[in-house]
């Protein structure tokens, strides 16, 4: 295939694959807000909506936002985690190229993860206890971080796969495994 036929199709997977990942983080923060939105309407789907967001957040009530008495999805940690995320995701292609294949410094990662863990440990160690505003704020500053070293592996990875996939004339070759 030739170079530029492939660089033409890379960008656009990217920009789709970047929508796809866009919808689905948007669909994921959006569920954490209708769960206590749907507790008034339609309780079955509020607590479904707890179930899901259960496994991977505690949903401690006193360390929840509420939305009309209701707690959201998942604390006020991970909400923000979340949330930061998706905004960092949706300010991504005004910072920097979709199909920049580059990773920001490793201490970027460590400076926004840091205060977080610091956080947690004074909190459990009793030196200090975690507030409504370190929590949030630790958690935005981890979640926006975080686009920008997962969507470039992601991107490429994906638009890697897809490239093979079409100069193989659209086919996957599988070998049996014995």
């Amino acid at each position: 295939m030739d170079p530029d036929r492939c660089s033409s199709i890379r960008m656009e997977i990217n920009k789709r694959t970047y929508l796809v990942l866009l919808s689905l983080v948007a669909s994921w923060c959006g569920g954490i807000v209708l769960a206590p939105a749907l507790h008034w309407v339609f309780p079955a789907g509020s607590d479904f909506l707890y179930a899901v967001y259960a496994p991977i957040c505690h949903q401690i009530d006193a360390r929840s936002m509420h939305i009309v008495g209701e707690k959201l999805g998942v604390c006020e940690r991970c909400s923000s985690i979340y949330f930061g995320f998706l905004i960092s995701l949706i300010a991504y292609p005004f910072l920097r190229r979709i199909s920049s294949p580059s990773l920001p410094t490793r201490h970027w990662v460590a400076l926004a993860v840091v205060p977080m863990i610091v956080d947690v440990i004074l909190t459990y160690a009793g030196i200090h206890s975690s507030t409504l505003a370190t929590r949030v704020i630790t958690g935005a500053l981890f979640g926006a971080i975080m686009p920008f070293y997962m969507l470039p592996p992601l991107l490429e990875g994906i638009a890697q796969l897809r490239v093979q996939y079409l100069a193989q004339g659209g086919l996957f070759y599988v070998r049996k495994t014995e």
